[in-house]
């Protein structure tokens, strides 16, 4: 679930970049706002990427 979330995030920011390459937004703000989006959706999918590696690992036994 939060791999969605997160690369929906990831898509809002990269959408914020388009319309600012357009020049239909024209502030700095939105330059932050962008990168930080791209920044915490790939922490969202990173997040829950490791938790899905965790559970399919074998139970390692100690011997």
């Amino acid at each position: 679930m939060a791999t969605r979330i997160g690369f929906a995030i990831i898509l809002a920011g990269v959408a914020l970049i388009i319309v600012r390459a357009v020049n239909w937004v024209d502030t700095e703000l939105a330059d932050i706002a962008s990168v930080l989006l791209i920044v915490v959706g790939a922490l969202a999918v990173a997040i829950d990427g490791e938790e899905a590696d965790a559970s399919t690992k074998p139970n390692r036994r100690d011997s």
